[in-house]
């Protein structure tokens, strides 16, 4: 049989692997004190940044830092201090299906911060969620077409695909000052927090421009009396260009995350206070196109040899989820048994830990625990008091996540109020992230070779369509061309439904 093939590299992006993994990371630093003097704790929270990210054979490696931040009070119990310290880690996770050369993508965050001061040394330990993903590049090698042998009926489908054409990114330090209010009496700032929220993406032509804004979060040590911290908030806009590798592309994507955050406070005048922040933001840009491809579906001979076709199945990258959304909530905080009696709240942290989540039409409710830091006054002394409560949460937000998609919660605008000596009222807006892509199955023929048929008998049938069966299907059976059964069928104006006869001319070869 005189056949030939036209075989092409289809460019594809495979999903290669996709998972979660907890990384412990751990930090120690030498407090300024004495070491005599009793340090006490009052909260510990963190921020992950991640380097590097490699794929290996079924594993992925990252590469990262986790900044920490601790208030705590030394010697003189009455003044709030603060501490920041890095710890770097490398975390190996297991990601099955994962190759060398795959492109990676991962994001970090803490979920809680264990920390204890004892001989003048703060020990740190800090639970890490680091979510994966792998996706392969490579082309793939396809039969698309085949001619040449006689009596082939071929039939070719279209597939439409997404991958990533030009990528980039880029840091830009972002600098701004804040008035503070007068009547907060504000000595020293002692660290910020910063979340980053894109608002808009621009350009094109190489070039990916990402607007927004970034909110930031500043605890502050104060002179008043029976206050001795304070929480400010403030917004940072930011608007910068990211070049991207290519021209290509007609959708962009872009992010930002927050690398590093740096704050202090001067005074500018006898009753004015200026805040100084500077935010190290890193950019990622992307352009993607969408293409349509043109693959052999199948095909046979209607006389001789028949044909053999060997089938791979790949998956690939069609779309992409991503959305960022909020919502409010509160909550009833009891304190622990023994815990000082509440005067006033000063300030609060929240950290939300997912334990579950489920998807009913266009709603997702995620279920989890809120671990809560309160620093509160008391009746009994000027020394502020600490507590440590987990409380269940439950929301739902006006979102889409698929099963496989990453979902991140962000706790932020927390207001703590005293209800009773043992009850405070926590409201919050939490900010929900996801972050995924939707992949579909694709039957790629990978060869095609003749096998011996049997004599074909001259025969007229009358054949009952099954269930899910194509014309193309009967054709295939009998060796006929689909054009002649449609020709002999002439009220089949599309396929032919389960149970349908179809009259078949099965001529002699």
């Amino acid at each position: 049989m005189d056949m030939r093939l036209v075989k092409e590299n289809i460019q594809l992006e495979q999903p290669m692997g996709r998972g979660q993994s907890q990384a412990v990371v751990e930090g120690e630093i030498t407090l300024p004190g004495g070491l005599r003097e009793e340090a006490r704790v009052l909260h510990a929270g963190g921020m992950v940044v991640v380097d590097n990210v490699e794929a290996m054979q079924d594993r992925v490696s990252v590469t990262g830092k986790v900044v920490f931040h601790t208030l705590y009070t030394q010697g003189d119990h009455t003044r709030v201090n603060a501490m920041e310290a890095t710890a770097d880690f490398t975390h190996m996770m297991d990601m099955p299906g994962a190759q060398p050369r795959n492109l990676c993508h991962a994001e970090g965050m803490v979920e809680h911060v264990d920390a204890a001061a004892s001989g003048g040394r703060l020990s740190l330990r800090g639970v890490v969620r680091i979510c994966a993903s792998a996706v392969s590049q490579q082309p793939v090698e396809a039969v698309t077409g085949v001619s040449g042998a006689e009596g082939i009926q071929s039939r070719a489908r279209e597939v439409q695909v997404k991958r990533t054409v030009a990528s980039g990114e880029d840091e830009t330090l972002l600098r701004e000052e804040f008035a503070l209010p007068q009547g907060l009496q504000i000595r020293e700032t002692l660290y910020a927090t910063a979340r980053p929220q894109v608002q808009e993406i621009s350009g094109g032509l190489g070039r990916c421009g990402v607007t927004g804004q970034v909110e930031l979060e500043a605890v502050h040590a104060t002179d008043l009396p029976g206050k001795p911290v304070v929480i400010t908030r403030h917004s940072i806009p930011f608007d910068h260009v990211v070049e991207l590798s290519s021209q290509e592309g007609e959708t962009l994507h872009g992010e930002a995350v927050v690398k590093d955050v740096a704050v202090a406070s001067q005074e500018q005048s006898e009753d004015e206070r200026t805040l100084r922040a500077e935010v190290l933001l890193g950019l990622k840009g992307r352009a993607d196109t969408r293409e349509k491809i043109t693959l052999l579906d199948d095909a046979y001979t209607t006389t001789g040899d028949d044909l053999r076709l060997t089938c791979r199945e790949v998956h690939c990258r069609v779309e992409d989820h991503a959305q960022q959304t909020a919502e409010s909530g509160k909550t009833m905080l009891i304190l622990p048994e023994g815990s000082r009696p509440v005067r006033g709240v000063l300030c609060a942290f929240a950290t939300p830990a997912v334990t579950s989540r489920e998807q009913i039409g266009g709603r997702l409710t995620v279920e989890g625990m809120l671990e809560t830091s309160l620093i509160y006054m008391t009746d009994d002394s000027e020394e502020p008091a600490a507590v440590f409560v987990e409380e269940p949460f439950r929301l739902t937000f006006a979102a889409q996540a698929g099963e496989e998609d990453f979902i991140s919660l962000t706790c932020g605008d927390l207001d703590a109020v005293a209800i009773t000596s043992d009850r405070v009222e926590l409201r919050y807006v939490m900010h929900l992230q996801i972050s995924g892509m939707q992949r579909e199955p694709v039957r790629l023929v990978t060869e095609v070779l003749p096998v011996s048929s049997g004599p074909v008998d001259g025969s007229i049938v009358l054949y009952f369509t099954q269930p899910g069966e194509r014309l193309w299907d009967i054709a295939r059976r009998y060796r006929v061309p689909e054009k002649e059964i449609r020709e002999l069928n002439p009220e089949l104006a599309e396929e032919p439904k389960p149970g349908q006869g179809v009259v078949v001319w099965h001529r002699m070869a």
